[in-house]
């Protein structure tokens, strides 16, 4: 298939716990925080804490969005998203497909996957169902030979759908790719001219439609069209019904509407790098979170700590400029966002930026007990995995069974990021490290589930 290369924030600390009985220990303390509570006024505490980096969606109660299934295809994946209701102790569950395209060759696997799970779907169901879609062009499609495709095939489709058109800037006279509703047959015409004021269309790229099984079908051997995409395919039907017959709301995203951009996923862990380069298959199509040193800089890639390989240009991705803008060069710390890819080993970056000297160090419990004197009394983040949690007296836990947290103690008190976080669940802890007591006293709880493997 030809597809032509276009689109891209000191207190005093609480003595360490012993692992002793609860009413020798935990009632005195317990009582201490009682007497401190009812010192303090009627309402609850605003817990303040440093805010991380590129920043991250989650509620009052520290929970997040947590990636729980991962399905893998060739181009792409389909994921499970775990994601909390605001202001209730409830999840719903939100299923995406992702489109991974680094480079022409993931284009047309992604192509080819989806087009298959099309095609397995338009078998299950009947002439009478009809199919939400997204429909890609192998081109722009330029106005009057849209005009003819629509009414041949598109007219039919109920909305609310997007499209994604090439528009003229008439001031600038540059050209942009914009997201824009569909039209009903009653502004077509003007859609096709001037969807926006200042703007005249130049092509359409994609469209999304609801549309009977036989249009989808006829369509689909339009020389223009380079994709139909499901919105549910049958992988994502039995997805579907399996969260639902769990107790969850389930809603199901509609497919890339630009394929040909890369799409991370919504939600990033971190991990040791030592870890992820020695087990690459099974981190493969991961999203991270990653800190360390630049070195061997050039125009595409550079090493992160000397050992990961990070492609910071790539197919429909470019962040030369977020390079320049920050003065990044080699030497310099920065932290990184992006999609492992087991191929080499690499790291394809979404977001990139210089640590700032403000910055909390960014720690395994590994690395953080290997030089304890080095970072006493440092505010830190410290990923690990929970243990403990419920058996040792008081507000304590531990990370990796190793790396006491305290998240109870003077005017800080975390248990409500606790809601739901059970032994075993990766954590992100932001807090300040005492060596004397092998302690972090947590400033804030970010729990993070392991992603669907």
């Amino acid at each position: 298939m030809g597809i032509r290369q276009k689109l891209w924030n000191w207190c005093p600390k609480p003595k360490r716990p012993h692992l002793a009985s609860f009413t020798r220990l935990a009632l005195p303390l317990y009582i201490s925080l009682l007497i401190g509570g009812l010192l303090l006024t009627v309402g609850a505490a605003i817990v303040l804490f440093p805010p991380l980096m590129f920043g991250s969606s989650f509620d009052e109660g520290g929970r997040v969005t947590e990636v729980v299934e991962r399905i893998l295809f060739p181009g792409g994946a389909i994921v499970v998203y775990k994601n909390p209701i605001y202001e209730t102790p409830k999840w719903y569950i939100s299923i995406k497909v992702h489109n991974y395209i680094t480079c022409e060759e993931d284009l047309s696997a992604y192509v080819n996957s989806r087009t298959k799970a099309l095609n397995e779907l338009l078998q299950y169901l009947s002439s009478k169902d009809k199919v939400q879609v997204t429909i890609t062009f192998h081109e722009s499609v330029e106005p009057d030979h849209f005009k003819n495709l629509y009414l041949n095939y598109l007219a039919e489709s109920d909305g609310p759908n997007h499209s994604a058109i090439t528009v003229k800037n008439e001031t600038s006279q540059d050209l942009e790719t914009i997201i824009i509703n569909t039209p009903s047959m009653g502004y077509l015409e003007e859609w096709l001219t001037q969807p926006k004021e200042n703007l005249k269309t130049v092509g359409v790229n994609s469209y999304e439609a609801f549309l009977n099984v036989d249009s989808v079908k006829n369509l689909a051997q339009h020389p223009k069209v380079l994709l139909i995409d499901p919105q549910e395919c049958l992988t994502v039907r039995q997805l579907k019904a399996k969260y639902t017959s769990m107790g969850f709301k389930v809603t199901v995203d509609r497919p890339p509407i630009l394929i040909k951009t890369f799409e991370p996923e919504q939600t990033y862990t971190t991990i040791n790098m030592d870890e992820l380069l020695t087990n690459p298959s099974k981190y493969d199509r991961w999203r991270f979170y990653l800190a360390g040193k630049v070195s061997n800089l050039n125009d595409r890639f550079f090493k992160l700590s000397e050992k990961l390989l990070v492609c910071y240009r790539y197919y429909g991705a470019d962040l030369s400029e977020r390079i320049a803008s920050e003065n990044i060069k080699n030497e310099d710390y920065v932290v990184v966002i992006g999609t492992f890819f087991k191929e080499n080993s690499t790291l394809y970056a979404d977001k990139i930026e210089k640590a700032k000297q403000d910055q909390p160090s960014i720690l395994t419990v590994e690395e953080l007990l290997a030089s304890p004197i080095k970072y006493n009394g440092q505010k830190m983040q410290v990923f690990g995995n929970v243990s403990d949690l419920g058996f040792i007296d008081g507000p304590f836990f531990k990370l990796d069974g190793q790396l006491l947290v305290c998240y109870i103690y003077n005017n800080t008190n975390l248990q409500s990021q606790l809601s739901g976080v059970e032994n075993g669940d990766p954590m992100i802890v932001t807090g300040t490290f005492h060596h004397d007591s092998i302690t972090l006293y947590a400033e804030h709880i970010r729990p993070s589930k392991r992603m669907g493997r």
